[in-house]
């Protein structure tokens, strides 16, 4: 606020409040406003959207279109995890800033109505991430799936299509990726300049090596045999990818399951690699954990944003905190980061706004 009216208005407040003490004999309590806007992340503390309720987008990614950010992800129920039926479906928030979020809804549900459908509720749909068809004009969501009562041993990627980034979403089909008997783990979208679609993930089999395969034109499947990408550590997961100065990152975690370990750093400067191991980016510790490096401060990672702008060296590390027994509560760790001479570096903050790049 600027300075000038604050004087002004602080002697209207104090006349109201004069005048009303000497109608009623009682001087009101202060009114305090509840409608401030948040102005910093503040990573692992709960979350709230513009409506004050609990963010619930899990294993997100982000999209970037007409001025907003579309941040999409699991929407999960009040059920522990093992069970399977703490997946609900897919939920997009969206923000100017990134620090405020407004609820746009879930794009689509689990089937709550047909127990035979690949998605009926019951099943796992989790990790999703969305990127557009120049070719089709056609937005497609990439999932993992694990069909209803069936475990996680073999796992599905799913597609669903829009004629909108915010839907809704249309269940297309299911297909095996990574793996032909398997299928998949967790994955990462490499879209390149000319629009080839390339899908990276974890074989399901033995010791779960990290593949990539070029997706069909219209992205609704793996068009190529999975290929092993050279000089990463077998048995990973949490994977995120990005791109800056011609070379990819991948952030990626040992296989833990819901509970966290430390994080590497793979560069390449070619889709076909090989990757190289820069070891582990985190620096500090979470106060609130008491996790440093060595659990990547509570959380796994899940996907890098690059924030908008003139300076394409602007991102932001975006991890999932895990709570599988009560998954709603599950938090999110988001840390800004610039890449510097090829390498990621992510310093524990408590809290942080733009200001920091």
């Amino acid at each position: 606020m600027n300075a000038r009216f604050i004087y002004p208005i602080f002697i209207l407040v104090a006349c109201s409040t004069l005048t009303y003490r000497s109608k009623t004999g009682v001087t009101p309590a202060p009114v305090i406003s509840t409608n401030l806007k948040p102005t910093a992340v503040f990573p692992y503390k709960v979350w709230k959207d513009t409506q004050q309720n609990t963010i619930n987008a899990h294993s997100g990614g982000i999209v970037f279109e007409n001025g907003f950010y579309y941040w999409f992800g699991e929407h999960k129920l009040n059920f522990n995890e093992s069970p399977s039926l703490a997946d609900g479906g897919i939920h997009c928030y969206k923000s100017q800033d990134l620090i405020n979020w407004e609820d746009t809804g879930i794009l689509m549900p689990v089937d709550y109505d047909n127990a035979n459908s690949d998605i009926a509720f019951g099943c796992r749909i989790q990790w999703p991430k969305i990127v557009y068809n120049n070719a089709t004009k056609k937005y497609v969501a990439i999932f993992k799936l694990f069909l209803k009562g069936l475990g996680v041993t073999v796992g599905y990627n799913i597609v669903a299509t829009a004629d909108s980034l915010k839907g809704p979403y249309t269940y297309h089909s299911k297909f095996l990726g990574g793996s032909p008997l398997n299928g998949a783990g967790d994955f990462a979208l490499v879209k390149g300049p000319n629009g080839n679609l390339y899908h990276f993930t974890v074989n399901k089999e033995g010791n779960r090596p990290f593949v990539y395969a070029k997706m069909s034109s219209d992205y609704l499947t793996s068009a190529t045999p999975y290929a092993r990408c050279a000089g990463v550590t077998d048995n990973i997961e949490s994977l995120a990818i990005t791109f800056y100065n011609g070379v990819y990152h991948l952030l990626a975690s040992g296989s833990s399951g819901w509970n966290p370990n430390p994080c590497r750093d793979f560069p390449i400067t070619s889709i076909n690699g090989p990757w190289i191991n820069q070891g582990n980016p985190y620096v500090g510790v979470n106060p609130l954990s008491g996790f440093g490096p060595e659990k990547t401060f509570g959380g796994q990672s899940a996907f890098i944003i690059q924030v908008q702008g003139s300076d394409p060296n602007r991102f932001i590390a975006m991890m999932d905190v895990w709570r599988p027994t009560q998954p709603t509560t599950s938090a999110y760790i988001w840390l800004p980061f610039k890449i510097v001479n090829n390498k990621l570096s992510f310093q524990w903050l408590d809290g942080w706004n733009m200001n920091w790049y």
